[in-house]
């Protein structure tokens, strides 16, 4: 058999063209895109499981327009402002932080509330009140020119893409996640925001409502003197009406399953293989309040409803945040023009 040498100016002339077309994401990395945010993702640096704040302090951040224009949507109450933005991959997982200006916290979205001056233990739920919110999209690399841009998503077609593929949601909730130290995860097509897969029991939050009885599903054990937002299932007995109530007595609208952060089989869920452990800072005069939240996930999950960052040099982003979100009354969020997330800087 004739063997064929090759010269080895060819040879690296090869090697370079064949690195040169790693796959840069839909679009690249955003070099043709001159008006466009990049935010550099971190190698070196190792974010915290537990706390935002924690090796945080070196890495570079981007600050992120939200609320500019009725094209991306303005909360009135969180207005136009700057989200600090960084991000970091470590050990083939990807990290992003997020903080923004909000004046009040939102933890008792839903919630059950005794409404009788006279029969004790009647409950109402106060579906307008809500919860704060923030969203984090992703191509899904299959979503044409409308990319991550949710100013045709989220105005347009009320959170369906428009560009014949999918992104990927990551969506943590001041109520319902926060608690459990999670995101959720969705996946947008052209005709609906559908919830990743979830195996059976891996309920990050269950409503605490019975439907038929018309009253809480749950209290805590301790009874009427739990006045806390968060209502963890490990901590529940069955609803009482007798327990004491008192006239505008409150109980979480939602049983919080804190057991599956650390479960060993989270990630076989797509829905829960999103962290997001979060902090709201009201040190100070509530101007300058916060939330900051860390969200995390693997590089590549292995699900199809999951976007693989793994091979990617970059990919488009956008952010949202809303504030006091009710499910009777949906609110309007502040948005931000897409920006260039560079994984492989």
């Amino acid at each position: 058999m004739k063997k064929f040498a090759i010269p080895l100016l060819a040879l690296l002339i090869a090697l370079f063209i064949a690195c040169s077309d790693d796959d840069g994401g839909t679009g690249g990395d955003g070099d043709g895109d001159t008006e466009a945010l990049r935010l550099e993702v971190d190698m070196l640096a190792q974010p915290s499981a537990t706390d935002v704040n924690v090796g945080w302090a070196g890495v570079d951040s981007v600050l992120v327009d939200i609320g500019a224009t009725t094209a991306y949507g303005i909360n009135p109450n969180l207005g136009r402002q700057n989200v600090i933005l960084k991000a970091v991959v470590r050990d083939d997982i990807l990290y992003i932080r997020a903080k923004w200006h909000d004046a009040t916290a939102n933890l008792w979205a839903n919630y059950l509330r005794d409404v009788d001056s006279v029969t004790t233990g009647n409950f109402e739920q106060a579906t307008t009140t809500g919860e704060d919110k923030f969203l984090i999209i992703f191509d899904g690399q299959n979503n044409g020119t409308e990319r991550a841009d949710c100013a045709s998503m989220c105005h347009v077609t009320s959170h369906h893409t428009t560009g014949g593929g999918n992104v990927d949601a990551w969506k943590w909730l001041s109520t319902k996640t926060a608690p459990g130290f999670l995101a959720e995860d969705e996946w947008w097509d052209g005709s609906d925001r559908t919830l990743d897969d979830i195996q059976v029991n891996t309920y990050v939050y269950r409503e605490n409502w019975d439907g038929f009885g018309h009253q809480p599903e749950w209290m805590h054990e301790t009874g009427s003197d739990y006045q806390e937002p968060y209502l963890y299932l490990e901590d529940v007995v069955d609803y009482n009406p007798l327990a004491n109530w008192e006239y505008n007595s409150r109980i979480p609208g939602y049983g919080i399953d804190s057991t599956i952060f650390s479960s060993a089989t989270r990630n076989e869920s797509s829905r829960w293989n999103v962290t997001g452990i979060s902090e709201f800072d009201s040190t100070g005069a509530s101007s300058a309040w916060t939330w900051t939240v860390v969200f995390s996930r693997a590089l590549n999950t292995g699900h199809a409803d999951d976007v693989n960052l793994a091979d990617l040099d970059s990919v488009q982003i956008a952010i949202a945040a809303t504030h006091n979100d009710a499910e009777a009354t949906t609110t309007s969020h502040s948005g931000a023009t897409p920006l260039w997330l560079i994984l492989k800087p």
